[in-house]
């Protein structure tokens, strides 16, 4: 197809003219683009550049209700002419995700993230709530001070004497936002929602134990090989000899994994180098590699879902934002390709979805979302 009436079909999309065909036609080529996005790294920067403001000002143009302003035609230089497809599929691409034309039902108020806060209980029974206003420190014991930034909390010790173990735990809940948690002995865990974290608030001379309890923590740890750190979580023993890695055992996935990013770890004493995965289902372990991209997402703040199909995805959007989930009637197997930021409201990340397979449609009503299948 000539590029030219390829655009003539976006901009007839744009201005809600398309007819079923030509709509098909442009979400094939979205999947397209999402099946081989890494044929745009064959582009120089100013290349890349000159693609993505090109496409940024057609973007604003639809939002700004400016229809008889025409789809710019977008001239780059690609280094193969095997690439060109894909670069225009890089355009739709950007304009499903970004345009303002509403798809999915809000029947009432939408659902914001980081609603509800963290808490913090000590081993000396004491309850804070980490409200992200709040700064400066949060509480003071013999030789441990506990101080918040509103967006983490730092445990600095005294003296160093072996003193007995005291241990914290770290709640966050489904609706919240992950807490980054600053230890004792210099160590780094960034929980995220609907998870639990026992630490020890004074770290001893020997060894010292962390327990994620539930859910999804990411672990930057210092080594210290007279007093080896161990993380404890479903069905796993986490030897740390100086790593970063994700651990993840939520109850309603079907097994718990951990992947390593940077530097060495041992699972259940099986070895792993960075990149690789350790998956336990039903007791037995098993090494993958990992998409590292996908795992640590929501680190830097965004869903990413690469295949996932609907059960999957729903799941984790539940945490995110505390909603419940209902499917009616029979939903289609289809996996989602998307990248999306985590800070949005949930309408904008179900309308992402939905228009990236037009086959599912999303109603929300409170925090209910319902699921069924696209007529």
């Amino acid at each position: 197809m000539e590029k030219a009436q390829f655009l003539s079909i976006l901009t007839k999309y744009l201005a809600g003219k398309a007819t079923a065909e030509e709509e098909d036609f442009l979400y094939a080529y979205y999947k397209l683009f999402l099946a081989d996005a890494d044929v745009v790294a064959l582009l120089e920067d100013n290349e890349k550049e000159k693609l993505k403001l090109a496409i940024k000002a057609d973007i604003d143009a639809y939002i700004d209700h400016q229809p008889e302003v025409p789809v710019r035609r977008i001239t780059v230089w690609p280094r193969i002419a095997a690439a060109a497809s894909i670069l225009i599929a890089l355009g739709i691409g950007s304009f499903f995700i970004l345009h303002k034309k509403q798809t999915v039902q809000v029947a009432q108020n939408d659902v914001a993230p980081f609603s509800r806060q963290a808490i913090l209980k000590t081993g000396h029974g004491k309850i804070l709530q980490l409200d992200s206003n709040r700064k400066g420190l949060l509480a003071q014991y013999a030789n441990t001070n506990i101080h918040t930034t509103g967006e983490a909390v730092t445990y600095t010790n005294s003296n160093t004497a072996e003193t007995e173990a005291v241990f914290d735990t770290l709640q966050v809940p489904a609706g919240g936002k992950p807490y980054r948690l600053k230890l004792a002995d210099g160590s780094q865990v960034m929980v995220n929602v609907a998870s639990s974290l026992r630490f020890p608030e004074n770290f001893r001379t020997k060894s010292n134990n962390i327990e994620l309890l539930s859910g999804e923590a990411y672990f930057t740890i210092i080594h210290n090989v007279t007093a080896p750190l161990t993380i404890k979580a479903k069905d796993q023993v986490i030897e740390d000899i100086g790593t970063e890695f994700n651990v993840n055992t939520y109850d309603d996935e079907a097994d718990s994994r951990t992947t390593l990013v940077q530097g060495a770890v041992k699972v259940n004493s099986q070895a792993l180098i960075p990149g690789q995965q350790a998956i336990i289902t039903g007791g037995r372990l098993t090494v993958a590699q990992a998409d590292l991209e996908q795992v640590t997402g929501w680190v830097k703040g965004d869903f990413v879902f690469n295949g996932e199909q609907v059960p999957e995805v729903m799941r984790q959007l539940a945490r995110w934002y505390n909603i419940e989930v209902h499917y009616q009637g029979n939903i289609p197997k289809v996996g989602f390709y998307l990248k999306i930021s985590r800070s949005k409201h949930i309408s904008e990340v179900l309308q992402a979805l939905e228009r990236s397979t037009n086959k599912v449609h999303f109603k929300i009503e409170g925090r209910r979302v319902t699921i069924s299948a696209k007529k």
